[in-house]
């Protein structure tokens, strides 16, 4: 049996832990927890120092040795708790989203030795993010594990590290590749769908307009001016110059209603810097998901009623 341990022992940057960001009405780190009992898992631990991580239907757990201090002390990769590392495990993280498609994958993929699970080379505009994202390690060869975790710390330590060693460097010393470079090889699954980590509020944001089904407002700027709320603009399509927090005459963009109003005129001195271009529903992707499913379950029964026709027609 494999036990599932879920990383949550750091929340820089956010008000409340970002592992409890809050998703279409559920805490992510609640989710996973709720998709792992689903799928069959009772042995499920969190990794917190933090007791706002009680009570959520998984025992926390308080690591021995994870003293990581962002830009500080410490090593990242401690985050993988080396005094459990003694029987076979799988760490998810706190603060990613996971998809359903996610967690069955995760729970029902098998290895002997070590398997990573990512995003990878994710092109779909529809998905909140499409760089490589680390999403899990399941770890049965455990003493090879923590052979990679000493190594990495080693890393760090020689001053060679161009960054704080995590996750995918841990993945390429597994897989004897050069520390510093990016590519997938081998002993990996990719995950290409809604399933992300949550780096700011504007990907929860994002999130829930995704999956709550939001409807954005394509826009076109008519004048140029910079915006405060600029992190809350989506696909936008540059006709000038690239300048974070300004918007050039002609530049495109997408936007939530309340952020189009303010920019059609509902504004304190009632002036327009932009015109809609179209008006943009999402729809939920677990429907869209449900769709195919049964359309991929309607095309079976379409194929079974033409091979039962054909074996009646022989006989």
């Amino acid at each position: 049996m494999v036990k599932y341990i879920i990383l949550a022992d750091s929340s820089v940057g956010f008000e409340i832990p970002r592992q409890l960001s809050v998703v279409c009405g559920e805490p992510i780190i609640k989710r996973t927890i709720r998709l792992l009992k689903e799928n069959g898992i009772k042995d499920i631990l969190i990794t917190s120092h933090d007791k706002r991580f009680d009570n959520l239907g998984a025992t926390r757990y308080e690591p021995l040795y994870n003293d990581y201090i962002p830009n500080k002390q410490g090593y990242w990769i401690s985050a993988f708790p080396i005094e459990l590392l003694n029987e076979p495990i799988c760490f998810l993280f706190g603060d990613v989203y996971y998809s359903e498609n996610a967690i069955k994958t995760i729970v029902e993929t098998p290895t002997d030795s070590t398997l990573f699970f990512c995003s990878y080379d994710n092109k779909d505009k529809k998905y909140i993010k499409h760089h490589d994202e680390p999403l899990g390690y399941k770890v049965v060869d455990y003493e090879l594990f923590k052979k990679h975790i000493q190594k990495i710390k080693d890393f760090k330590d020689s001053g060679k590290a161009p960054r704080e060693p995590i996750v995918w460097e841990l993945y390429r010393s597994i897989n004897n590749q050069p520390l510093t470079e990016h590519y997938m090889t081998k002993n990996y699954i990719a995950i290409n769908d809604e399933s992300c980590d949550i780096d700011t509020n504007k990907d929860i944001k994002s999130l829930n307009r995704k999956l709550g089904g939001i409807e954005m407002i394509k826009l076109q700027a008519i004048e140029s001016f910079t915006l405060g709320r600029f992190d809350e603009l989506e696909n936008i399509e540059r006709v000038g110059q690239d300048t974070y927090g300004r918007l050039n005459t002609g530049d495109k963009f997408e936007c939530i209603k309340d952020l189009a109003d303010y920019l059609l005129g509902d504004n304190p001195v009632k002036r327009a810097v932009a015109k809609v271009i179209e008006v943009i529903p999402e729809k939920k992707v677990e429907d869209n998901k449900k769709i195919e499913t049964i359309k991929k379950k309607e095309s079976t029964m379409e194929k079974d009623m033409i091979i039962k026709k054909r074996k009646k027609s022989k006989k």
